[in-house]
């Protein structure tokens, strides 16, 4: 029961990135002025799990902060 709820989780989490990433690359490709039908699914794919990496590493930095600083806060 609780593996299905954290699998869940974990999904929804996943989609949550996938669907942010695949935003931040028709932003990028925007900018650039290239429409999406102009590259390949594989191009496509690449420039959209670069996207990911980068938003799952913001989002580390942003609980890293949360904790740091929940915890200094916490010691006044």
């Amino acid at each position: 029961m609780i593996s299905q709820a954290k699998e869940k989780l974990i999904a929804k989490y996943r989609a949550r990135i996938r669907e942010g990433a695949i935003a931040n690359a028709k932003k990028q490709l925007a900018l650039k002025g290239i429409a999406p039908g102009e590259l390949g699914a594989e191009e496509l794919e690449i420039l959209v799990y670069d996207e990911e990496v980068k938003l799952r590493g913001k989002l580390k930095n942003y609980s890293l902060a949360a904790l740091i600083a929940a915890l200094t806060l916490g010691n006044f």
